[in-house]
This record gives C-alpha cells, structure tokens and sequence, in this order.
C-alpha cells in the first residue's frame, strides 16, 4: 500500500536550469523523508525539463507535471491540486532550503497541532555557506501567535510571502491564487490568515531567498504591475466584504491596503521611465479605489499623501 506523504513540496519550474539542480537537492538533502516533491514545469524553453528528468529518474519521490507557461499562481495552482500530502510547503525553483527545514517546521506544526507553521527565510547575498549549522531539535520552542491577521500585517513580523510557511493541507485544498498577476503572494496570505485561529512561528533561518537570481519582480515599474497590485487589492477587498469580517477589513485598509499604496508610490517616483505615464495610470486606479470605498486619503502615511499631493498637480 502506498504511503500518503506527510508534506507536498510544490515548486514551480520556469526557465532556471541554472538554478535547479541546487534547489532539488536541497529538498532531497533534507533530514525529513516522507515528502513528495511536485514539480511544474511551467512552459520552460531552457533544459529545466531535461534536468528534471535526470533527476526523477533516481528519485521517484519527484512528480513532474508540464503545461504551457500560465505564470506562477497558475503553477501553484496546479500544484495545489495534485498534493497528496497531509502538509504543503512552496518552494520557489531558485531558492532552496536548509537541510533540517521540513523536519523542524513538520515537529513544530504536529507538538502544537498549527495550522501555519512560519519559518525565518534569509537573504544569501547577507549571509553564506547557510547549510553549515546544525540545529538541535529537541530545543525547539516555536512561538505561538494568537492574532494571525494583526501579526501578519505588523511590521517585519511575518512576512506576507507564500514560500516560508508549512500549511495544513486542508486549509488551502480550496484556496488559489489569482492567476496572471504578479504579487499574487500577499492576497492569498493576507485572507488565509483571516480564516485561522493561530500559528506558530520558529525562530530559525530555514529558507535560503538567493536575490542574486534575475527576477521579474525586481525588473523595472510598468504600468502591469500597478495594475496587477490593484487587481489583489480589490480581490482582498471582496473577500473582507462580508459583515462578519468588516472590524478586520478595517485593520486590512490600515496596515496592508495603505502599505499597498505607498509601496506602489514609492515603485512610481524611482521609476527611471515612463513616469508620466505610470503617474497617469495610477492616478485613476486611486480614484478608482477611493470611489468604491477601498480606501481613503485619510488611511494613507504622511509621505503618501505628500506623493499623491504632488503626482495630482503634476496631471492637472
């Protein structure tokens, strides 16, 4: 008989052959065995399918699942839909993990029964040869946070991205990501955190983010991506629409939707580019959302304000 997994590992695949063999072998490195490592294979054009190949050939943990390039939240998406496994932790396919990663966040989730289960990520350009320490297990003493959506919208607190986390696998079965934007991360935590009781964060470095990688995200501003942040924006604007959630959406509006807006200012003012045009776009997108009551001028920082103030002068 076959033996349910104790964790999916969902890594999305797009055209980072260089990376990929590091990122399998991390997951495949790890101290904790009872995993099934789903890979999409989203559309890549480079020899990322080749390398999966060889690498599913001599682990038949590996799953490989191949489609025509949808994007990431796509990729998760599918992801999502064939894990087996009784928790699901996201890998992105340029990253990689500790090697005691999925045992810690695994122990720390089943002591204290978690829904969530936080791990601390860091940068590799901060810090090198991450691998080296050996965590001792049986000190773990993972942190229990009673106020999910209020810790997760604190400053530097939990971070809003997808792949730091081990969830239960019931409590995303039905969840997906809004697929064909960009920052599809923080609407899919910001609501799944909303719906939860508590979770527990673990006070150690599990996830290595190599921000040395090229990366869309880190590209130059478009007027895509303001439009893709606005259509997460509304998306959490709905899903907090219901009476029964009105006193979260209002911390929402404060400390996520306003961050939103000043983030999106910030990415505006340093653009080197079609800032006219960027201006003009976002310009209407505001009033757009200040007429369906998303937010106020009145939520936003002080340095939000002063950009909005200047940017309506510059488009009178």
């Amino acid at each position: 008989m076959q033996t349910i997994p104790d964790i999916s590992v969902i890594i999305p695949i797009y055209n980072v052959g260089l990376y990929l063999p590091r990122c399998l072998e991390s997951v495949q490195r790890q101290t904790f065995k009872n995993i099934e490592i789903i890979c999409i294979n989203d559309g890549s054009t480079d020899n990322s399918a080749e390398i999966l190949q060889q690498y599913a050939a001599t682990d038949e943990r590996i799953k490989i699942i191949t489609q025509a390039n949808k994007g990431l939240a796509a990729a998760r998406n599918i992801g999502i839909e064939n894990a087996g496994g009784k928790y699901i932790f996201f890998l992105d396919s340029d990253d990689y993990l500790h090697p005691q990663a999925l045992d810690i966040l695994y122990r720390a989730a089943k002591v204290n029964n978690a829904p969530i289960v936080v791990g601390e990520s860091y940068c590799r350009l901060q810090r090198e040869n991450p691998n080296t320490c050996v965590y001792n297990i049986k000190k773990l003493k993972p942190k229990l946070y009673k106020n999910p959506l209020k810790d997760l919208l604190r400053k530097r607190l939990v971070s809003a991205v997808t792949w730091n986390k081990l969830y239960k696998a019931e409590i995303i079965k039905n969840r997906r990501f809004i697929e064909g934007i960009l920052y599809e991360d923080w609407p899919f935590t910001t609501c799944l955190f909303s719906d939860i009781d508590f979770f527990v964060g673990v006070k150690m470095p599990l996830y290595i983010y190599d921000n040395t990688t090229s990366s869309i995200i880190r590209s130059s501003w478009n007027i895509k991506k303001i439009k893709d942040y606005m259509t997460g924006i509304r998306y959490v604007s709905e899903y907090f629409s219901t009476t029964e959630k009105q006193k979260q959406w209002r911390l929402v509006q404060r400390r996520r939707i306003s961050v939103s807006i000043k983030m999106v200012l910030s990415k505006i003012s340093k653009s080197k580019e079609n800032i006219s045009e960027l201006e003009k776009f976002f310009k209407q997108e505001y009033l757009n959302l200040r007429q369906n009551h998303i937010i106020s001028f009145r939520q936003l920082t002080l340095k939000s304000k002063f950009r909005l103030m200047r940017l309506f002068w510059h488009q009178r």
